[in-house]
């Protein structure tokens, strides 16, 4: 199928991707990142719209980002899925691991707007896709952490085996963070065509999360 790959720039969605060109299944057509309308940062982990563009370069891959708005998100989607559509569009990958609620929403927007949701790590454990992902060569930069449990500190960390072992030893920690510990974004790995430079801005508190800005 023609498929787009729905985007963050974070390790869980960059994994989908990598699994997906790797069984040739599926031809991946390119990223689709929503941005919120008012402050032009991804609606997913907060990065600034020419940061995700940067990575999609040197991934090779086209993006495109629409722009949404609370409220109004699903009805965005839609929009740029029906777009898509004149373009062939078949189906759009996703990198959730093990959260029905959202998969739920996911396969029902998918089914009204005619293509396939498709799933490439969902059901695998998070301790093994962690280790997948860095066996795999890929470097992921933590760019956003819930103060609780994740202290400051973890910002700007790569995504490692002393990582992974650390938050092994954390009672109620999911590895990959699919419960929202941590956010991250990916600066290298096998598919892209050169590292993803970037400078850290100054990190800040809000709503419980500390962010760690990139330039």
């Amino acid at each position: 199928m023609n498929v787009f790959v729905s985007w963050s720039g974070g390790k869980d969605c960059m994994l989908a991707l990598h699994r997906t060109l790797k069984s040739g299944s599926h031809r991946v057509m390119g990223l689709l990142n929503m941005c919120d309308r008012d402050s032009q940062l991804s609606r997913s982990h907060g990065l600034k719209k020419e940061l995700i563009q940067r990575q999609a370069d040197a991934l090779g891959l086209r993006l495109i980002q629409p722009e949404t708005r609370n409220g109004e998100y699903e009805k965005d989607f839609k929009a740029a899925i029906a777009e898509l559509k004149a373009e062939r569009l078949e189906g759009v990958v996703f990198g959730d691991i093990y959260l029905m609620e959202h998969r739920t929403w996911i396969e029902r927007v998918c089914s009204e707007m005619g293509i396939a949701a498709i799933f490439p790590i969902w059901g695998n454990t998070t301790n093994g896709l962690a280790r997948e992902l860095l066996l795999e060569g890929y470097q992921p930069l933590v760019v956003a952490v819930r103060n609780e449990p994740l202290p400051q500190s973890y910002l700007g960390r790569i995504f490692d085996a002393q990582m992974i072992a650390e938050l092994e030893a954390m009672e109620g920690v999911d590895i990959c963070a699919e419960n929202g510990e941590f956010h991250s974004f990916v600066i290298d790995g096998p598919i892209f065509r050169h590292r993803v430079s970037v400078k850290h801005g100054q990190s800040y508190f809000d709503k419980n999360h500390w962010y760690l800005p990139l330039n």
